[in-house]
């Protein structure tokens, strides 16, 4: 199974995480942890990443801690007290991502799902 590995900004990191419940618990997070300079105060944030860019890591760890995979294991070996975060996932509207298609014609694959005049796009 593939895993979405798209890149998380830290605003919404942060507004995902002060939902209620998920106070104390710890933000995992299978991507890329990137900065955002619309964002003036970072919250303590307990996080694991796959990776980190160099200002999201300085931001976080002025109030909060940041986890590699194996002190996660640690922490938590059966994930309790964790939330699975991830970014916006591939194929969604204005991402110009296209499906393998047999031919690129007028019949195939022009639709539903693909033009919102016709029903749906997501």
């Amino acid at each position: 199974m593939l895993w979405p590995q798209s890149s998380l900004s830290l605003s919404r990191m942060i507004r995902k995480m002060k939902l209620p419940g998920r106070e104390n618990k710890t933000a995992v997070v299978v991507g890329t942890i990137t900065d955002d300079v619309r964002v003036q105060e970072v919250p303590k944030l307990k996080v694991c990443a796959l990776r980190v860019g160099s200002r999201a890591r300085s931001r976080v760890l002025k109030a909060g801690k940041i986890l590699t995979d194996d002190q996660l294991a640690l922490d938590s070996p059966k994930g309790c007290g964790t939330v699975l975060l991830s970014g916006p996932r591939k194929a969604t509207p204005h991402s110009h991502t296209k499906p393998y298609v047999r031919s690129k014609g007028r019949k195939f694959e022009h639709a539903r799902g693909r033009r919102a005049s016709r029903g749906y796009r997501n």
